[in-house]
């Protein structure tokens, strides 16, 4: 399976939309919150399924805070990472991925792409699609799962 990765695309669609062009064909999308809402509008427009989840910046949204689903017997775990004070340390975040038995963590909050693995568990963040932290490092990532494992990769605009 081929999973797109945004996060904090906060309402800027063109930078996501060219994300999704050069990802080619996806099996999934998931956004890591800060404007869910942008992952909903991506999905019904490319007819993409899609997991997304709440952020800091989504005032009065609707919707989960955390998604835990099984791909290809991995368990990921989809947070925005703000409750887990992310930008800080990933202490809590990584308390909270063994608690749930995750292999993948997938967050988002600091507009920084990251990935790590830290006992056994893959921690990923793809960055921010529309306002990254460091100026004009637009950032999304591909997983890629099956039978064998899997493969990540962060990629820049």
């Amino acid at each position: 399976m081929r999973i797109g990765i945004l996060s904090d695309s906060h309402g800027k669609l063109e930078k996501a939309e060219k994300a999704l062009q050069e990802m080619g064909n996806i099996d999934l999308l998931l956004h890591a919150g800060d404007y869910r809402k942008d992952a909903l509008i991506l999905g019904s427009a490319h007819r993409i399924k899609v997991k997304s989840v709440i952020g800091n910046c989504d005032r009065f949204a609707l919707g989960p805070i955390e998604e835990l689903m099984e791909i290809n017997s991995y368990k990921i775990y989809l947070t925005h990472g703000h409750l887990f004070g992310v930008k800080y340390s990933l202490d809590k975040l990584k308390k909270q991925a063994k608690r749930l038995g995750a292999d993948i963590v997938i967050y988002g909050h600091t507009h920084l792409a990251h990935q790590e693995k830290m006992g056994g568990i893959l921690f990923l963040n793809p960055g921010s699609i529309s306002w990254p932290l460091i100026p004009g490092r637009h950032s999304y990532a591909v997983l890629e799962v099956d039978q064998a494992g899997y493969s990540c990769e962060i990629c820049e605009l």
